[in-house]
Protein backbone atom coordinates (compact mmCIF):
# COMPACT_ATOMS: atom_id res chain seq x y z
CA UNK A 1 0.00 0.00 0.00
CA UNK A 2 2.68 2.54 0.75
CA UNK A 3 4.65 1.24 -2.32
CA UNK A 4 1.26 2.41 -4.38
CA UNK A 5 0.76 5.47 -2.35
CA UNK A 6 4.49 6.60 -3.46
CA UNK A 7 3.75 5.36 -7.06
CA UNK A 8 0.97 7.47 -7.00
CA UNK A 9 2.81 10.77 -5.44
CA UNK A 10 5.76 10.25 -7.78
CA UNK A 11 3.26 10.32 -10.98
CA UNK A 12 1.41 13.31 -9.29
CA UNK A 13 5.12 15.13 -8.73
CA UNK A 14 6.11 14.25 -12.20
CA UNK A 15 2.45 15.98 -13.63
CA UNK A 16 3.10 18.85 -11.67
CA UNK A 17 6.77 19.70 -12.52
CA UNK A 18 5.82 18.86 -15.94
CA UNK A 19 2.79 21.12 -15.78
CA UNK A 20 5.31 23.87 -14.02
CA UNK A 21 8.12 23.26 -16.71
CA UNK A 22 5.49 23.67 -19.85
CA UNK A 23 2.81 26.51 -18.01
CA UNK A 24 3.17 28.59 -20.93
CA UNK A 25 2.58 25.92 -23.57
CA UNK A 26 -0.28 24.79 -21.92
CA UNK A 27 -2.14 28.38 -21.08
CA UNK A 28 -1.20 29.29 -24.91
CA UNK A 29 -3.28 26.06 -25.76
CA UNK A 30 -6.47 26.70 -23.67
CA UNK A 31 -6.33 30.24 -25.10
CA UNK A 32 -6.02 29.04 -28.07
CA UNK A 33 -8.50 26.46 -28.29
CA UNK A 34 -10.90 28.79 -26.50
CA UNK A 35 -10.17 31.97 -29.27
CA UNK A 36 -10.79 29.96 -32.20
CA UNK A 37 -13.97 28.71 -30.53
CA UNK A 38 -14.72 31.90 -29.52
CA UNK A 39 -14.19 33.28 -33.33
CA UNK A 40 -15.97 30.48 -35.25
CA UNK A 41 -19.24 31.80 -32.95
CA UNK A 42 -18.25 35.09 -33.47
CA UNK A 43 -18.06 34.37 -37.49
CA UNK A 44 -21.64 32.40 -37.80
CA UNK A 45 -23.22 35.12 -35.67
CA UNK A 46 -21.55 37.64 -38.02
CA UNK A 47 -23.35 35.96 -41.05
CA UNK A 48 -26.66 35.56 -40.38
CA UNK A 49 -26.58 39.13 -38.88
CA UNK A 50 -25.49 40.32 -42.82
CA UNK A 51 -27.79 37.86 -44.22
CA UNK A 52 -30.76 39.11 -42.45
CA UNK A 53 -29.68 42.84 -43.50
CA UNK A 54 -29.40 41.52 -46.69
CA UNK A 55 -32.59 40.51 -47.26
CA UNK A 56 -34.03 43.80 -46.49
CA UNK A 57 -32.31 46.58 -48.16
CA UNK A 58 -31.78 47.34 -51.80
CA UNK A 59 -28.38 49.04 -52.67
CA UNK A 60 -27.81 51.02 -55.81
CA UNK A 61 -23.74 50.83 -57.14
CA UNK A 62 -22.31 52.78 -60.00
CA UNK A 63 -18.60 51.33 -61.44
CA UNK A 64 -16.76 53.67 -63.29
CA UNK A 65 -14.87 52.95 -66.36
CA UNK A 66 -11.88 53.47 -64.94
CA UNK A 67 -9.79 55.87 -62.81
CA UNK A 68 -9.39 58.70 -65.31
CA UNK A 69 -10.73 62.04 -63.80
CA UNK A 70 -12.97 62.25 -66.94
CA UNK A 71 -14.72 58.42 -66.40
CA UNK A 72 -15.17 59.47 -62.74
CA UNK A 73 -16.80 62.46 -64.08
CA UNK A 74 -19.14 60.43 -66.07
CA UNK A 75 -19.66 57.99 -63.40
CA UNK A 76 -21.15 60.74 -60.94
CA UNK A 77 -22.87 62.56 -63.64
CA UNK A 78 -24.72 59.13 -64.26
CA UNK A 79 -25.55 58.27 -60.53
CA UNK A 80 -26.73 61.95 -60.56
CA UNK A 81 -28.94 61.33 -63.38
CA UNK A 82 -30.70 57.55 -62.33
CA UNK A 83 -30.88 59.14 -58.69
CA UNK A 84 -33.75 61.80 -59.74
CA UNK A 85 -35.35 59.25 -62.03
CA UNK A 86 -35.71 57.37 -59.34
CA UNK A 87 -36.65 59.44 -56.83
CA UNK A 88 -39.70 60.00 -58.95
CA UNK A 89 -40.07 56.13 -60.24
CA UNK A 90 -39.86 54.73 -56.69
CA UNK A 91 -42.00 57.92 -54.98
CA UNK A 92 -45.03 55.50 -54.25
CA UNK A 93 -42.82 52.41 -53.17
CA UNK A 94 -42.95 52.13 -49.79
CA UNK A 95 -41.65 48.13 -49.32
CA UNK A 96 -38.73 46.04 -50.36
CA UNK A 97 -40.86 44.30 -53.06
CA UNK A 98 -42.29 47.32 -54.40
CA UNK A 99 -39.28 48.59 -54.90
CA UNK A 100 -38.38 45.45 -56.35
CA UNK A 101 -40.70 45.74 -58.77
CA UNK A 102 -40.58 49.36 -59.94
CA UNK A 103 -36.65 48.73 -60.39
CA UNK A 104 -37.65 45.64 -62.50
CA UNK A 105 -40.11 47.08 -65.08
CA UNK A 106 -37.78 50.43 -65.48
CA UNK A 107 -34.53 48.82 -66.25
CA UNK A 108 -35.51 49.88 -70.31
CA UNK A 109 -35.89 53.40 -68.79
CA UNK A 110 -33.10 53.35 -66.52
CA UNK A 111 -30.86 52.01 -69.03
CA UNK A 112 -32.23 54.56 -71.56
CA UNK A 113 -31.03 57.48 -69.09
CA UNK A 114 -27.79 56.20 -68.62
CA UNK A 115 -26.89 56.12 -71.71
CA UNK A 116 -28.26 58.89 -72.71
CA UNK A 117 -26.16 60.43 -70.22
CA UNK A 118 -22.68 59.05 -71.12
CA UNK A 119 -23.46 60.13 -75.03
CA UNK A 120 -23.98 63.58 -73.65
CA UNK A 121 -20.60 63.37 -71.97
CA UNK A 122 -19.23 62.46 -75.13
CA UNK A 123 -18.25 58.83 -74.25
CA UNK A 124 -18.73 55.86 -76.30
CA UNK A 125 -18.37 53.57 -73.32
CA UNK A 126 -20.77 50.83 -73.07
CA UNK A 127 -23.11 51.20 -70.23
CA UNK A 128 -24.99 48.28 -68.48
CA UNK A 129 -27.53 48.69 -65.83
CA UNK A 130 -29.38 45.28 -63.93
CA UNK A 131 -30.90 44.45 -60.79
CA UNK A 132 -28.49 41.99 -59.63
CA UNK A 133 -26.71 40.57 -56.24
CA UNK A 134 -22.98 41.72 -55.70
CA UNK A 135 -20.47 41.05 -53.08
CA UNK A 136 -19.52 44.69 -51.28
CA UNK A 137 -16.85 45.47 -48.48
CA UNK A 138 -17.74 46.85 -44.78
CA UNK A 139 -19.01 50.08 -45.93
CA UNK A 140 -20.24 52.95 -43.34
CA UNK A 141 -22.80 55.28 -44.13
CA UNK A 142 -23.68 58.23 -42.43
CA UNK A 143 -24.05 56.37 -39.00
CA UNK A 144 -24.90 53.42 -40.24
CA UNK A 145 -22.01 50.59 -40.98
CA UNK A 146 -22.87 47.76 -43.43
CA UNK A 147 -21.03 44.46 -42.64
CA UNK A 148 -19.28 42.86 -45.86
CA UNK A 149 -21.43 40.39 -47.58
CA UNK A 150 -23.65 39.58 -50.62
CA UNK A 151 -26.33 42.17 -51.53
CA UNK A 152 -28.98 42.78 -53.68
CA UNK A 153 -28.34 46.03 -55.77
CA UNK A 154 -29.31 47.97 -58.93
CA UNK A 155 -25.67 47.88 -60.42
CA UNK A 156 -24.01 49.75 -63.48
CA UNK A 157 -21.52 49.03 -65.35
CA UNK A 158 -19.84 51.56 -67.68
CA UNK A 159 -16.91 50.88 -69.83
CA UNK A 160 -14.76 47.99 -68.47
CA UNK A 161 -16.06 48.90 -64.33
CA UNK A 162 -12.89 48.45 -62.98
CA UNK A 163 -12.57 52.39 -61.80
CA UNK A 164 -13.34 53.53 -58.24
CA UNK A 165 -17.32 52.72 -57.20
CA UNK A 166 -19.98 54.95 -56.19
CA UNK A 167 -22.75 53.25 -53.78
CA UNK A 168 -25.65 54.06 -51.72
CA UNK A 169 -28.87 52.51 -50.32
CA UNK A 170 -31.84 52.44 -52.58
CA UNK A 171 -34.08 50.90 -50.12
CA UNK A 172 -34.85 51.98 -47.27
CA UNK A 173 -34.36 55.55 -49.31
CA UNK A 174 -30.64 56.61 -47.67
CA UNK A 175 -29.62 58.38 -50.82
CA UNK A 176 -32.84 60.58 -52.20
CA UNK A 177 -32.63 63.90 -50.13
CA UNK A 178 -30.20 65.22 -52.34
CA UNK A 179 -29.26 63.52 -55.69
CA UNK A 180 -26.02 65.83 -55.59
CA UNK A 181 -25.19 65.57 -52.46
CA UNK A 182 -26.62 62.38 -51.22
CA UNK A 183 -27.85 61.63 -47.32
CA UNK A 184 -29.40 59.62 -45.19
CA UNK A 185 -33.19 61.18 -44.75
CA UNK A 186 -34.34 60.28 -41.25
CA UNK A 187 -37.80 58.37 -43.42
CA UNK A 188 -34.85 55.92 -44.51
CA UNK A 189 -33.21 55.57 -40.83
CA UNK A 190 -36.61 55.08 -39.67
CA UNK A 191 -37.94 52.46 -42.01
CA UNK A 192 -34.56 50.76 -41.86
CA UNK A 193 -34.78 50.68 -37.93
CA UNK A 194 -38.31 49.05 -38.78
CA UNK A 195 -37.70 45.86 -41.06
CA UNK A 196 -34.45 44.98 -38.99
CA UNK A 197 -34.56 43.11 -35.71
CA UNK A 198 -33.18 45.22 -32.53
CA UNK A 199 -29.85 42.87 -32.56
CA UNK A 200 -29.07 43.70 -36.42
CA UNK A 201 -30.38 47.21 -36.30
CA UNK A 202 -28.12 47.64 -32.76
CA UNK A 203 -25.30 45.85 -34.71
CA UNK A 204 -25.23 48.42 -37.53
CA UNK A 205 -25.76 51.70 -35.92
CA UNK A 206 -21.93 53.30 -35.29
CA UNK A 207 -22.11 55.75 -31.98
CA UNK A 208 -20.85 58.93 -32.07
CA UNK A 209 -19.65 61.06 -35.03
CA UNK A 210 -18.69 59.33 -38.26
CA UNK A 211 -17.59 60.82 -42.22
CA UNK A 212 -19.64 60.33 -44.52
CA UNK A 213 -18.27 56.68 -46.46
CA UNK A 214 -20.06 55.36 -49.32
CA UNK A 215 -18.53 57.43 -52.07
CA UNK A 216 -15.33 55.46 -52.91
CA UNK A 217 -14.18 51.89 -52.40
Amino acid sequence: MHLAILQTGGIAMKVFKFCKRNLAVIMAVIIGSAGALWTGITWDHVQETQMEIAKQVIRFHVLANSDRTADQEIKLQVKDRLLKEMGVLLEGADTLDETRECLQENLPLLQEKAEETVRLAGSSQAVTVRLTTADFPVKTYGDYTFPAGRYETLQVELGNAKGHNWWCMIYPSLCFEDALHPAMTEKGGKKLKGVLSDEAYDSILQKGELSIGFLWF
